[in-house]
């Protein structure tokens, strides 16, 4: 949580010490760009364009006045043209000082531009005196002595060129040392800002680094909190598994028994105990499933078995089971069936079932008088795909709206407290609405206190194939049970691997009012004993045993040589997960009964087996 600001506030300051020296970088440029026009200003301005001009004009005026001075006075005197000569050129150099663009600041001074003028107008009246034929020497001789004193004035605008050269000479240097000193300050400027960037980089690069750290240390918690999760999840599939096994196994022998007895001659007053203890043993498997199943959802291992389904036979299913338990109730219950007679959908029948069983059972639970009502119908959404509507509407207490926002949370009830008039475990709602976005769907809920409730189950509307015909058996016990010709049972010899002596026993009395031959064993390993040493035409496998467990005895049956490979083998178990199933079909069983087991079940199952194995015989 600590990171993020330093980040930031890095991020900042990288951002400032940037911006600081792109402004940095344009002032010196722009002090470069300064420097350039004075240096082209000073080679406007150079120092000997201001002294040669004047230098030259001096000595020509003094080669001038020489020889003037040896025309008019020397013996050997030159000739005349030379004295013309160096007047033209003395012309010349004045012109050129006053022309030449560095002159020109040597004249912005008054006096020296009238000394200036002075020497051209002695050189005007020079050259009339000696533009004559001939030239007028008495004019030239008065005009000498004035010459020779301009003089001092050529030698003056010389001085003062040497002078204005220095002091230009001394300007430059002194602007460009305050240019120099400029850049250097900027320069300095930049590589501070320079060693800043470097230093923030380190700095974010040692942060990098610790951050990478932390993240490698984080991912490492992160595997390893993965692994522990999935061993967690391991654990709990092998608790959920045994807790399955370990509840359902007493369960059976209980309820078997139970089923067993009342099947025995009883006054009326045994006839009633025996039912209260068989209802309180299917109320306690109730819950104990819906246990199971929430702790199933939650671990991830509950998985849909897809399937084809018809439809109305479902539906039927589903009248035939609560229209009783809602006439014991005086309620009306039926079905409002939209869809057509023969239609098939592909769908989890067991996981569909178990969803509507919840809603239809608490609705007749919720009703005291009125009716239950199931509307089954098709409709498509914007996307045009089709959805399956299951829709349960009862007359019954109905809910408020702060029971409405808890309905769906675990352990919730709308009739709580110590005074609480229904049961329950407050389980199926969530279970219910679990399951139904597992298949793709949702479940919504209406309701008004006093006025009723209506859930709404939405699924994905799948339309299925009818299944081919196929002598394979289904995992899921067959719908139609195929009955054996009379007295064809006491030659069917069963063997029965079971370690549980409560369940040896139920299912020793259960095969003997069958009118079958049992031979019992502890393990698989006894039961592949035995299957070795002796014919039998069906086996019951548990597959919770020790030394050698069911689905490892199934393997071992299958590999075996000839005939005995092949025969029909029953996995009865406790362990109901979805997981169990698959291992069993896997391994090679025939048929899958979850304990507790159910003698109807059971014998139709038997029954069907032993019908296909009659078949292919034939």
């Amino acid at each position: 949580m600590t990171e993020r600001p330093k980040a930031f506030h890095y991020g900042a300051a990288l951002f400032v010490a940037s911006l600081a020296l792109a402004l940095a970088m344009t002032a010196l440029l722009v002090f470069e760009w300064t420097q350039r026009q004075a240096l082209q200003a000073q080679a406007f301005q150079r120092v000997d364009s201001v002294t040669a001009p004047a230098f030259l004009l001096d000595r020509e005026y003094l080669r001038f006045v020489n020889s003037l001075d040896l025309f008019l006075n020397a013996g050997n005197a030159p000739p005349l043209v030379e004295v013309q000569t160096r007047l033209d050129i003395l012309f010349s150099k004045i012109e050129t000082v006053r022309e030449s663009p560095g002159s020109a600041l040597l004249l912005q001074n008054p006096e020296l531009a009238q000394k200036l003028q002075r020497l051209k107008d002695h050189a005007d009246h020079s050259e009339q005196a000696l533009s004559g034929q001939p030239p007028n020497r008495p004019q030239l001789q008065a005009l000498l002595p004035e010459i020779q004193a301009q003089a001092a004035n050529s030698l003056a605008l010389g001085n003062a060129a040497d002078l204005l050269g220095a002091q230009l000479l001394e300007r430059q240097t002194r602007d460009l040392l305050k240019q120099n000193l400029h850049i250097i300050w900027l320069t300095m400027g930049q590589l501070g800002i320079l060693i800043l960037l470097l230093a923030g980089l380190a700095w974010r690069s040692k942060i990098q680094r610790r951050e990478e750290k932390a993240l490698k240390k984080l991912n490492e918690q992160l595997q390893l909190a993965r692994q522990q999760a999935d061993s967690a999840n391991l654990g709990k599939s092998q608790f959920l598994a045994n807790m399955s096994h370990e509840l359902r196994t007493p369960f059976n022998g209980v309820m078997g028994l139970l089923d067993l007895l009342q099947k025995t001659p009883l006054n009326p007053e045994q006839t009633d105990l025996v039912q209260v203890a068989n209802d309180s043993a299917n109320h306690l498997l109730m819950l104990l499933n819906d246990i199971l199943d929430m702790s199933a959802l939650e671990a991830g291992k509950i998985s849909l078995h897809m399937e084809p389904v018809h439809w109305p036979s479902f539906l039927r299913g589903i009248q035939a089971i609560f229209q009783p338990l809602a006439a014991q109730k005086n309620l009306h219950f039926e079905i409002h069936n939209q869809f057509e007679e023969e239609l098939w959908l592909e769908t989890d029948s067991t996981r569909q079932r178990q969803i509507l069983f919840n809603l239809i059972t608490n609705a007749i639970k919720f009703t005291e008088q009125g009716q239950v009502i199931l509307h089954v119908r098709r409709f498509d959404d914007e996307e045009k795909r089709p959805w399956l509507e299951l829709r349960v509407q009862d007359s019954g207490i109905g809910m408020d709206e702060k029971a409405l926002g808890q309905l769906f949370q675990r352990f919730f009830q709308v009739d709580s407290g110590l005074s609480r008039q229904f049961a329950g475990t407050g389980l199926g709602l969530q279970i219910s609405l679990s399951l139904a976005r597992l298949m793709g769907g949702d479940i919504t809920v209406h309701s008004l206190p006093q006025q009723g409730s209506t859930f709404t189950v939405v699924l994905p509307l799948r339309l299925g194939v009818p299944p081919q015909p196929t002598a394979a058996l289904p995992m899921a016990s067959p719908a139609k049970a195929e009955v054996l010709a009379p007295g064809l049972n006491s030659s069917v010899r069963i063997l029965v691997a079971e370690d549980n002596p409560v369940n040896q026993k139920f299912l020793s009395l259960m095969l003997a009012r069958l009118g079958y031959q049992a031979k019992f064993c502890d393990n698989g390993q006894q039961a592949l004993e035995a299957l070795v040493q002796a014919e039998f035409d069906l086996v019951l496998m548990d597959i919770h045993m020790p030394v050698m467990d069911g689905l490892s005895a199934t393997r071992a049956i299958r590999a075996m040589a000839g005939p005995k490979s092949q025969i029909p083998i029953i996995a009865l178990t406790a362990d109901v997960l979805q997981d169990a199933k698959d291992q069993a079909k896997a391994a090679g069983v025939s048929a899958f009964i979850a304990k507790p087991i159910k003698p109807e079940e059971l014998e139709l199952v038997i029954n069907n087996m032993l019908a296909s194995e009659q078949t292919q015989a034939a």
